[in-house]
């Protein structure tokens, strides 16, 4: 009787455990949603104008700054327009998967890659950025990390692409209250660690909660001791036509 008994209990006790680690275990739909909070606290202006600044750091030392405007329409059009400095006029135009860049008094645009360096560690893909709900597979660790004082869930994303620059990226966000992401680490095709952003700052933008400041770091190469700070210093709704986002359009453009 007792080893009956002993029996039922261990399957019922099994069963409660298996229920348990099924119910704590994030559905897709979930893990999708969390995905989409992200992209909207990283884009959450799908028609704005954004006066930013990157600043280069190596320790504690202000290697210089550059400010420019950002004209964004969509996921995949955006005008960066450099404000002040030796690239006072410059402009970077963003459509698709293509990039240009137009310098003043060069007559045609030059083609770039969205590698292509703003400043220091950001890039001119930092700032059209992609969409991770809609460009990656996430499976969830186990567990929680922290990163800062900051409990977070941690996501290993794999690109649906395999033209993707960065096919593995890691994302920590936050696993109290709004998902909100926290830090993300993308790593080349052969594994290795090649860049860090931390998310420092955010504020409201429209009703929503917004990135108003990342910090990003190169890994690899001469550029591993430095950080570009990436200031949104602010964000505005704007109506733009359509034919800012043409290399002839962008050139004519002054603001």
């Amino acid at each position: 009787m007792s080893r009956i008994l002993g029996a039922v209990l261990g399957s019922a006790l099994a069963t409660v455990l298996a229920a348990v680690l099924s119910a704590a275990e994030p559905s897709a739909s979930e893990v999708e949603g969390w995905l989409r909070a992200v992209d909207e606290a990283r884009t959450s202006f799908s028609e704005a104008k954004i006066t930013a600044r990157a600043t280069n750091w190596e320790g504690e030392k202000n290697l210089g700054s550059a400010d420019f405007d950002i004209y964004v329409k969509g996921r995949d059009r955006a005008l960066i327009v450099f404000r002040g400095g030796k690239n006072d006029g410059r402009k970077a135009l963003t459509v698709g998967e293509k990039m240009w860049l137009l310098v003043p008094g060069a007559e045609n645009p030059v083609p770039i890659t969205p590698n292509q360096r703003l400043m220091g560690g950001a890039s001119f893909g930092d700032v059209a950025r992609m969409r991770f709900a809609e460009d990656f597979t996430a499976a969830v660790r186990p567990g929680t990390e922290k990163v800062g004082d900051r409990v977070c869930r941690v996501l290993d994303l794999t690109a649906r692409s395999p033209r993707a620059p960065y096919p593995k990226v890691t994302l920590w966000l936050d696993a109290e209250g709004e998902p909100l992401p926290r830090k993300l680490l993308f790593y080349l095709p052969s594994g290795k660690e090649a860049r860090q952003v931390l998310f420092t700052r955010f504020g409201k933008f429209g009703g929503r909660t917004a990135v108003t400041e990342m910090e990003i770091r190169d890994l690899l190469g001469p550029k591993a001791n430095t950080m570009t700070r990436l200031e949104y210093l602010d964000i505005q709704n704007a109506r733009l036509d359509d034919s800012l986002f043409t290399p002839d359009g962008a050139r004519g453009f002054s603001g």
